[in-house]
């Protein structure tokens, strides 16, 4: 059959940073050593004019790292205002938006198979045993994300070509384009987290697992302790109104529909799984550009792709307005002939590889200097790291001989703040990708000098940094040439 699948690149939509100017770059080449084995990567390797189908979100995202004021926080929830929805997965229990309706005596496979308006989703789950029997299983509990009929509506990965809601379901046509069925597989389960979320308790979280595992996230099968690490999904509900979105885009139109093995919740769209972290970068060049350029300067881009993770990795990940407030002095020497060995040091202090930290779960697999036990942890229990009431504190190993990163977590209800190094904010946080997770920060992050405190350049304002700062922050990282230290020229 024709497997409609809606492409829209959720994960990477939601690291957007506004008011940079379009660059297109052309990234490095990623021939990751899994994605011949990576149903997912393959899938988001084959999706043509990525940029064109981030638009809404790019708008969404503007609003949402614009709400730190008063004025931005209003005009995100006015973008927010509520609209049609299309009716609940179980059709004839009670008004659209009741909550708590459902079938405690049937199966959430039962209930999503008699449904009219879950055909589709049902129509996949049916062709995928597995799946089948997981959605059947009453000794263990599970909620299912589900996208409505109408979420499969809209097909771009068809020519470029965009559906309608005339959009017919032959199974005949459009061979050529169907995913395969291992990518339809990961679909599937990444809308399925284990264990019961009633509404409260998803739009109280920032990400929650599914049952999707991707081999990156998992531990190295020669540590003490083999563990597949669950695919996370991003969360985020607006301030002060019950509007929910899952990886920034698919949104929770209605819920709590109990079944007798577990939840169900409604979605407008498809969780598609998330590519990897170097591949987010490449798919925004108009936010990521500089980044993506100096990853491919530097070579590091194809290093990360190639390098086997235990646990998954974090990426700090620079916006262009990041690179920007280093200075065009500073800028020009890094992307110079001689810069480029600290530029490459500095990528490298944007990377924990081995630690994947979301803000509020903790994964970490052995490798990384802190022991060969594998932590996996909701960062309410968190060990490894310190924890005052509402607030952690964990220190990263990053891939620049070991420096650590230090990260500070903060919650207030909902709300939550991510600190690096002490005064760099994560401006978009949870991007959740196929090989960890990439946090957007403000500011380009400097190791901080051995002899004497501060965590960075500049901090808290918005001053440049000399090429002299930046060489002896940066100096006993790397190897020495013979351009030296005095080869600077007019810079």
């Amino acid at each position: 059959m024709r497997q409609n699948i809606i492409f829209f690149a959720a994960t990477a939509a939601a690291l957007v940073v506004p008011g940079i100017e379009q660059q297109q770059v052309s990234l490095f080449d990623i021939h990751d050593k899994f994605t011949e084995h990576n149903a997912v990567q393959a899938w988001w390797d084959t999706i043509p004019n990525a940029d064109r189908l981030f638009s809404s979100i790019q708008d969404r995202m503007s609003k949402s790292i614009q709400g730190s004021n008063l004025d931005g926080l209003v005009a995100m929830i006015d973008g927010e205002k509520e609209g049609p929805h299309p009716r609940p997965p179980h059709g004839g229990h009670g008004r659209h938006g009741h909550h708590g309706h459902g079938d405690p005596e049937k199966t959430i496979y039962e209930l999503i198979k008699e449904s009219e308006h879950t055909t589709k989703f049902a129509k996949l789950v049916e062709e995928h045993d597995d799946i089948k029997h997981l959605l059947q299983d009453t000794e263990h509990n599970y909620t299912l994300f589900i996208p409505t009929d109408r979420a499969f509506r809209h097909n771009p990965h068809r020519h470029g070509h965009r559906g309608g809601d005339d959009d017919t379901d032959n199974d005949d046509d459009d061979d050529d384009h169907k995913p395969s069925k291992e990518f339809i597989l990961d679909l599937l389960k990444y809308h399925i987290t284990p264990g019961l979320y009633p509404l409260h308790r998803v739009r109280s979280s920032n990400t929650l697992p599914s049952s999707l595992h991707p081999s990156a996230l998992s531990t190295s099968a020669s540590s003490k302790h083999h563990h597949h690490h669950p695919q996370r999904i991003r969360v985020s509900t607006v301030p002060f109104l019950p509007i929910t979105r899952l990886n920034f885009h698919a949104r929770l139109i209605t819920g709590d529909f109990i079944a007798k093995n577990g939840l169900i919740h409604a979605l407008d769209s498809l969780l598609i799984p998330p590519p990897s972290q170097t591949t987010i970068i490449r798919l925004l060049p108009s936010q990521f550009s500089t980044l993506a350029l100096a990853l491919q300067t530097t070579g590091l881009g194809n290093e990360l792709g190639e390098l086997e993770r235990s646990g998954g990795a974090t990426l700090f990940a620079p916006s262009n307005l990041a690179w920007a407030r280093l200075g065009p002095r500073a800028n020009a020497f890094l992307f110079s002939e001689r810069g480029r060995k600290y530029l490459k040091g500095l990528l490298k202090y944007h990377v924990a590889v081995n630690e994947t930290l979301y803000s509020d779960a903790y994964y970490t697999g052995g490798g990384n200097g802190k022991g060969e036990e594998e932590v996996v942890v909701e960062l309410d229990g968190l060990e490894g790291g310190r924890r005052r009431g509402s607030y952690w504190h964990v220190d990263l190993t990053s891939l620049l001989d070991g420096k650590p990163i230090s990260v500070d977590v903060q919650r207030w209800k909902r709300f939550v703040s991510i600190v690096v190094n002490g005064f760099v904010p994560v401006v978009v946080k949870d991007g959740v990708a196929d090989d960890g997770v990439v946090h957007v920060v403000s500011r380009v992050l400097i190791p901080p000098c051995e002899h004497r405190g501060g965590n960075g350049v500049g901090e808290g304002d918005e001053e440049e940094v000399s090429v002299e700062e930046l060489m002896r922050r940066l100096e006993p990282y790397v190897e020495e040439t013979s351009a030296g230290r005095e080869d600077m020229g007019d810079l």
